[in-house]
């Protein structure tokens, strides 16, 4: 079964990469640089402070653990796993297309060779795909209205630079799959854990057979209204 999945995923991925072209070689790498997308992390934070006023610090500060549980959880699987990129597996060494690293110009780059780019020697799942997965998820909810059109472009994105991984011949097509799994799950850990925290932390204080403030101060007026209606 594993032989059969792995195959499917060679093949898969062997499909995927030779989709390239020369004007794409650039392309996709500048996709696949995580610099290149400062702009947009910096747009949506000034959406997320713009709507949610100060709610907006707790939002960054679990933003920045995603991104914490994310990158180490990654880590910890391509350590645990030691699958090889392949860009470093030796059978794949003729058939897979790797594309050579653009000359960086900006000062805190300090490759300057256009070298291959092989990424790291191990990588399953793609760090870059969960990344990309939990923070279109996070994009959606909290900052674009989810509305439909903010769905389908945040996600086009999530898929572009997923398929970016295998176009530079640095991932499986399944170390993508699993990358956006890893994605989702960390951020339903830790938005979805904090939503359930602040759910049963106000339904312990709440008691059901007690009205509150505003429907006691509506039932009060209510019978001062009614006393002035009814004839002495």
């Amino acid at each position: 079964m594993l032989e059969t999945l792995t195959h499917i995923d060679t093949v898969v991925t062997l499909f995927l990469n030779g989709l390239h072209a020369s004007w794409l070689d650039p392309v996709m790498f500048w996709v696949s640089d995580r610099f290149v997308w400062i702009p947009l992390y910096v747009f949506v934070l000034f959406i997320v402070v713009k709507k949610w006023k100060k709610k907006s610090i707790l939002l960054i500060f679990l933003v920045a653990l995603t991104f914490f549980i994310s990158e180490k959880s990654c880590n910890l699987l391509k350590n645990s796993t030691e699958r090889y990129r392949p860009s470093h597996n030796t059978e794949l060494k003729h058939k897979i297309h790797l594309v050579k690293e653009p000359k960086r110009k900006l000062p805190f780059f300090s490759k300057t060779n256009e070298e291959l780019y092989t990424g790291g020697k191990y990588g399953f799942p793609s760090a870059h795909a969960s990344n990309a997965m939990w923070f279109a998820l996070f994009v959606f909810f909290f900052a674009g209205n989810r509305k439909t059109w903010v769905l389908l472009a945040i996600f086009f994105w999530a898929a572009l630079l997923g398929y970016s991984r295998i176009y530079l011949g640095v991932h499986y097509w399944l170390d993508v799959e699993c990358g956006y799994l890893v994605g989702t799950v960390c951020f339903a850990m830790v938005f979805g854990g904090y939503s359930l925290f602040v759910n049963n932390k106000k339904s312990k204080y709440y008691d059901p057979t007690r009205p509150n403030e505003r429907t006691s101060n509506q039932t009060q007026r209510a019978k001062e209204v009614s006393l002035t209606l009814i004839p002495k």
